[in-house]
C-alpha cells in the first residue's frame, strides 16, 4: 500500500510540474535559418530572456512559468521594438504554436492560449481598428511635414508646413485621447465579463496606471473582488492586491503613508516629523521632465511667501542620473527646500504613492491627511495649488 501511495505521489508530481512548462513551437514563413529569435517574460516579477537559432525555418522556445504571463518575441537583440520586429502576446503553461514573418512579426498568428486569443480580441475591435487606422494616417502626414520642414530653406514655407503640422499633431492627441477612453471602457466591460480571465489583472492594473486621478476606489476594488481566486493568486493578481493598498492609502482624505528618507545633504527626512506644526507639499518630478520644471517658479513663489506661517517642501526626483538631478536643483535654485532622490535611497516611494506619470503634487494637513493631489502641469493645477494654500493661509 505505502508503495502505490508513493508511486501515486510521484506521478501527481510529474504532473503537476508538468502543468508549469510551456513550450513554443515556432515556425517562420520566409527563409530565416541560422538566425537568432528572442524571447522575454517574467516569473515573480524576474525577467528572464532566452534566445535560440532557427533552424529549417523552425525554432522551440522552452520553460517553467506558474501563470499566464505577458511576453515579447523580438528579433533584435537589444529589444529595440517596432511594430515589425516584436509583438507582445500571452505565455501561458502547455504547448504554443505560433507561425511568424521574420521580417514582420506583426502578422504573427499564435495558438493554444486562451489568454492571449482574449488579449487580442480586446486591441482588434473593430472600434479601435478603426481609430488606429487614422491615427496610422495621421503619423504619416506628420512625418511629411516634419521632414518637409528640414528641408526647406523658404522660411514662409517652413511656417506654412508648421502650422499643418500643428494641426495634424492636435487632432493625434484628440485621436489618442479617444482610444485611450474606448481601451478603458471595453477593458472594464471585458474584466465584468470574465472574472476567471488572467489577462484581467494586468488590464485592471493599466487602470489604475491610467487612470488614477479619476477612477474611484470602490469601483477597481469591487472588480479586484470579483476575480476568481486562482486568478487573485497569480503574481499579476497579488500585484494588483498590493496595488490597491497603496491607491486607497494615497488618495485625499486618507492618511499619508510615513517615510524617513536622506536628503541631498545626507540628513534624515521623516514625514511624520512636520505633523502637528507644518503643512507638507510634495512634488515628484525628475531634471528630464520639462512640464516638472515649468512649475518651479510658481513653487518657489508659494514656497518664499508661505515658507514661515508653517508650509514645507519635499522635493522627491526619480532621476537614475545624480549628476543631471543635482545641476538641475542648482539652476533652478530649489535648494532652498528639501531635496530627495529616489535612486540615491533605494526606496520605492513612488510606488507607495501610486507616481505613475510626473509631476505630481500631494499636500498634506498637519494632522498627516492628504488633502490635495495633482498630476501633471499647467495652468489649472497651479491655480488650484494656490487657491487651496492660500485658504489655509491667508485666513
Amino acid at each position: 500500500m505505502k508503495l502505490k501511495l508513493s508511486i501515486l505521489f510521484f506521478v501527481f508530481s510529474i504532473i503537476a510540474v508538468a502543468q508549469h512548462n510551456f513550450v513554443l513551437n515556432g515556425v517562420c514563413s520566409k527563409n530565416a535559418n541560422s538566425k537568432n529569435i528572442y524571447l522575454t517574460y517574467k516569473v515573480n516579477g524576474k525577467s528572464i530572456t532566452k534566445s535560440t537559432q532557427i533552424y529549417n525555418n523552425k525554432f522551440v522556445f522552452k520553460g517553467e512559468i506558474d501563470f499566464p504571463t505577458k511576453a515579447i518575441i523580438c528579433t533584435d537583440p537589444k529589444f529595440y521594438m517596432t511594430k515589425v520586429n516584436s509583438k507582445i502576446f500571452y505565455l501561458e503553461p502547455g504547448t504554443m504554436d505560433i507561425k511568424l514573418d521574420f521580417d514582420d512579426l506583426n502578422s504573427i498568428v499564435i495558438n493554444g492560449s486562451k489568454a492571449n486569443d482574449e488579449f487580442y480580441a480586446l486591441q482588434n475591435t473593430t472600434e479601435t481598428e478603426k481609430i488606429h487606422k487614422k491615427m496610422d494616417s495621421i503619423r504619416e502626414s506628420s512625418r511629411f511635414y516634419s521632414v518637409k520642414i528640414s528641408e526647406t530653406s523658404d522660411n514662409s514655407l517652413k511656417i506654412q508646413f508648421q502650422k499643418s503640422l500643428d494641426s495634424i499633431n492636435q487632432l493625434w492627441d484628440q485621436l489618442a485621447d479617444q482610444n485611450r477612453k474606448k481601451s478603458m471602457q471595453l477593458n472594464l466591460e471585458f474584466i465584468k465579463k470574465n472574472s476567471t480571465s488572467f489577462i484581467a489583472p494586468d488590464l485592471l492594473y493599466q487602470i489604475l496606471r491610467e487612470e488614477d486621478e479619476q477612477m474611484p476606489y470602490d469601483t477597481i476594488k469591487n472588480l479586484y473582488n470579483k476575480l476568481a481566486p486562482e486568478v487573485k493568486k497569480s503574481y499579476n493578481g497579488k500585484q494588483l492586491a498590493e496595488r490597491l493598498f497603496d491607491f486607497k492609502n494615497s488618495r485625499i482624505g486618507s492618511l499619508a503613508p510615513d517615510f524617513a528618507l536622506k536628503d541631498i545633504n545626507r540628513n534624515t527626512v521623516r514625514l511624520s516629523s512636520f505633523y502637528k506644526n507644518q503643512y507638507v507639499l510634495i512634488d515628484f518630478w525628475a531634471s528630464w521632465c520639462g512640464p516638472c520644471r515649468e512649475d518651479f517658479p510658481f513653487l518657489k513663489e508659494i514656497y518664499t511667501k508661505y515658507k514661515n506661517k508653517g508650509l514645507e517642501f519635499i522635493s522627491i526626483s526619480k532621476d537614475e542620473n545624480l549628476q543631471s538631478w543635482k545641476k538641475a536643483i542648482e539652476k533652478e535654485k530649489i535648494e532652498i527646500w528639501k531635496q530627495i532622490s529616489i535612486k540615491e535611497n533605494k526606496n520605492t516611494i513612488e510606488d507607495t504613492y501610486v507616481v505613475t506619470a510626473i509631476p505630481v503634487k500631494i499636500l498634506i494637513s498637519k494632522e498627516g491627511i492628504i488633502i490635495g493631489r495633482w498630476t501633471g502641469s499647467g495652468e489649472e493645477n497651479e491655480a488650484a495649488i494656490k487657491n487651496m494654500i492660500a485658504e489655509i493661509f491667508d485666513k
